[in-house]
């Protein structure tokens, strides 16, 4: 077994599981829903710094990564969709995939 091969077998051996750093969640993407074992990091959300242009004062934008094993969804969500996780909707800022799994960059606005 190759490098590669093992990494894409540890994404959901380990870092999918639901016994260690994945939790179950509803997803609702393209009319579908979908239960499967996500990683969420809201580390990098963060009130940011409202330009003259902003949101209206009170308004911040959140912004979360989402991490799910390709073999659970089996297809690439696209960038600028929206996707629903739980009682949350975020738009979809940037795709990647990197040894199985996809990693989602979202954001929604928030009060």
């Amino acid at each position: 077994m190759n490098l590669k091969e093992q990494m894409k077998r540890d994404v959901k051996a380990v870092f999918h599981n639901t016994d260690e750093f994945a939790e179950e969640m509803e997803i609702y993407y393209d009319g579908e829903y979908h239960t499967i074992p996500v990683i969420l990091d809201y580390e990098g959300a963060q009130d940011r710094k409202k330009p003259s242009s902003d949101n209206a004062g009170g308004i911040f934008r959140v912004d979360v990564k989402l991490y799910v094993a390709f073999s659970d969804l089996n297809f690439m969500p696209r960038q600028g969709a929206s996707i629903e996780i739980g009682d949350d909707i975020f738009n979809i800022v940037k795709v990647g995939n990197e040894a199985g799994e996809i990693i989602l960059d979202l954001e929604s606005l928030d009060e």
